[in-house]
This record gives C-alpha cells, structure tokens and sequence, in this order.
C-alpha cells in the first residue's frame, strides 16, 4: 500500500475525532446538571435512563460492525455521527423519562457503533502493520479534546444558567456534524469479500478472542479506578487536599497524551501485545497497592503516594491500550473486522459495566485488602493474557493482511 494514499484520510479522521471529544468534553461536564436543572428529571431517573442507554449501546457495536464489513464503513461512520448530533440538538424539547430515555439510547447507540465502526475504518485506510499506532494517537487525541471541553465547559458551570447548559449540549451536537464533514473527505474504501463458507457473525463464536477481550475488560479496571474512584477515595480516605485532585487528573491526560504512541514502537503482533499487558497488570497491582498505602497519614505524604499510584496507573494504561488494540485488530480476520471491532467491545463493555459496583465495594468498603485483592485480580489478567494468545495463534491462519483499496 502507497503511505501517501492514507495520510489524508488518516489526518481527517484524526482532526473529526478532537473535535467531536472536545464536545463530548463539554458534554460530559454539565449534562447531569443539564438532564436535572433544565430538563427537569430527577437524579435516579437521568441514571437509570444512561444505564439502559449504556446497555443498548453495548449490544449495538457488533451489528453494527458487521454492516460496516459489507457496505463500507466510511458513510456508515458519517451516519453515527449524524445521530448523535441528532439526538444532541433535541435533548432540550425532552422533559419527559419517556423522551429522555429514547434520545439517550439513540445517543448510546451511535456513540457504541462507532466505536466498532470507526475500528474498521481504521483497518481500511491504514497500513495492516500500523493500526495499533493510528489509534493509539486517536487515544492521545481524544483525551485531549475532552480535556479541553472539560476545562471550556467550566465557563458554563460556573454560570449556572438554563442558557449555559443548554449551549454545551448543542455545542456537542455540532461537534458531532462538523466532524462528519471532516469524515465526508475520507474516501470511500471497498469492502473485503467474505470468504466463502465463513459464518455470519464469526467473531461471536471465536473463544480465545472473546476470552481475551474479557481480560482486557478487567485489567482496564484502571481507567475506572482513576475516573470514577480517586476522588471519592482522596476526599474520603485521604488527607490530601482536594485540588490535588484536578492535578493528578492533569498528570493521568498528561501522560497519555504524551506518551501513548510511543508505548506502541515495539508492540508489533499479538504476543507483544501479550507482554504489554501482562506489564499493563503488573503495573496496575503496583499502582493499586501505593494507593492503598496513602490512607491514614499526613496530606504531604497522602499527596505524594497519590501521584506515584497515578503514574503507575497511567503507564499501565499506556501498555493496556497499546496490547488491546493491536490483539484486537491483528486477530481478527480483514473481512470481519468491524464485527470483530464490535465484538470486543461487547466483551469489554459488559465487563467495565460492573465496574462501579465491583470498584466501590473493593476499594472503598474493604479498603486497603481491597486495594490489594483488586491490583493482584489485575496483575493475574495480565499474566493469563500471554496463554490465550497463544491458544488463539493456533486457531487461526493469518495470512498477510490485504492492502485496503480507496475506491472513491
């Protein structure tokens, strides 16, 4: 495949993905005050509604990624972004559960299914040897456009106004269209023919796949333990101070950021990937633990063992993502990868989906032995990922994968 023949539609999909987490940045920060202040639900209904979006839209990538290896991914990649925004612009005229509850699932749905279809893309318009790469500079991208909403969306919420929170919902809403005019200059790719004699939907009956598609599930319990309970546990457990907190969430964007695509230099094929997570639990186990060990003593010592489990954690992510993308993309076969792409993560998201309950009771009930039981459940992942590699090695042919072909 000539490099030059990718560049550009590599660049567009990169520049639609900072947009469009930039507003889901903005998004993120106000919508529960958005869904309860303007809309007008309570906090137990706007939370049981993301729930049942979020399931929706779990189950969602598979099918979804399985059109996308028959018709093309590209427009179908446009059309999830055409209904997010869609969703976005009417979420102010749903003040009813009724109405909530659809908008937030059609909103789950494209946001799930592109997930699945955007890896399939990624897999059309890269290099076979450079998919891991590609999305691990989205990873670093997107973490900083929602950083940047975030921070933008402080501006809103320090106002506090009906008008305020209701122009972070739309700005997402034309993230999202602005970022389908980015991906309409992406040239259409051809679809991969599927072999005669494979079954439908394969990547539902491939063991070893879907077996490590739920370990990368588990051992990505940290991004959980950093995003959902660091700030319960540093204001609760912790005499640190509470601004330390946006700092170690700067430090965790930073290093991400930064470093993401240079975690990915030497994972090149499934049993480095293996390796990367492996390293990926050994560090969460490490990080964990220093955790655990900052409860109960003065605020610069808490403060200080914070920053250290914190980068332990965010040099975990580094080798998690970096394994997980690339055992996702080179085991699955090039005419499938969208469902593949859906597949894993189905596997992922089911799994993550407990991760507030599992974390909570863990970490923040059992405290210290939690922290320890749930960095040595991690760390144990991470070790049984190099088998099941191995076992999926062997159930497979992986002929060179096909170059993708532009077609217009």
């Amino acid at each position: 495949m000539r490099v030059d023949a990718t560049r550009g539609p590599v660049r567009f999909l990169t520049i639609a993905s900072f947009v469009t987490t930039v507003g889901s940045g903005l998004y993120l920060a106000g919508s529960m005050l958005f869904f309860t202040r303007v809309v007008g639900l309570s906090v137990s209904a706007v939370g049981s509604g993301l729930a049942l979006a979020t399931v929706a839209g779990i189950l969602s990538g598979l099918p979804l990624g399985a059109v996308a290896d028959r018709v093309g991914p590209r427009g179908l990649y446009v059309a999830t972004q055409g209904v997010q925004a869609t969703a976005m612009f009417l979420f102010p005229m749903a003040h009813s559960f009724a109405v909530f509850l659809t908008l937030v699932t059609v909103a789950a749905v494209g946001q799930r299914g592109a997930q699945a279809v955007g890896g399939a893309l990624i897999a059309r318009i890269s290099e076979p040897g450079e998919r891991t790469r590609v999305r691990s500079h989205l990873r670093a991208v997107t973490n900083l456009g929602m950083g940047i909403g975030a921070a933008a969306a402080g501006i809103a919420l320090q106002l506090d106004s009906t008008t305020g929170y209701t122009l972070l919902i739309l700005a997402n809403g034309l993230s999202f269209l602005a970022a389908a005019g980015l991906l309409l200059k992406i040239p259409s790719v051809a679809p991969v023919p599927r072999p005669p004699g494979a079954p439908r939907m394969e990547a539902m009956r491939d063991k070893p796949y879907l077996a490590l598609s739920l370990l990368c599930g588990v051992i990505g319990f940290q991004y959980d333990v950093v995003s959902l309970i660091l700030p319960l546990w540093l204001v609760s457990h912790t005499a640190a101070p509470r601004w330390w907190l946006s700092a170690l969430l700067v430090v965790n964007t930073a290093v991400v950021v930064l470093f993401q695509v240079r975690a990915t230099r030497w994972v090149r094929g499934p049993l480095p990937a293996s390796i990367a997570l492996r390293g990926a639990g050994f560090l969460a186990l490490a990080g964990c633990t220093v955790l655990a060990l900052a409860t109960g003593t003065s605020a610069p010592v808490a403060a200080t063992l914070l920053l250290v489990g914190v980068l332990l954690l965010s040099s975990g992510e580094l080798g998690l993502a970096a394994g997980a993308f690339e055992i996702s993309f080179t085991l699955a076969p090039e005419h499938a990868q969208g469902q593949y792409q859906g597949a894993f993560n189905l596997a992922d998201g089911a799994v993550r989906a407990a991760a507030p309950v599992v974390l909570t009771t863990l970490c923040l009930q059992w405290g210290r032995p939690g922290w320890v039981a749930l960095g040595l459940a991690l760390a144990l992942c991470g070790l049984a990922t190099r088998p099941l590699t191995r076992w999926a090695l062997r159930t497979r042919p992986l002929p060179a994968p096909e170059a993708p072909a532009l077609v217009g």
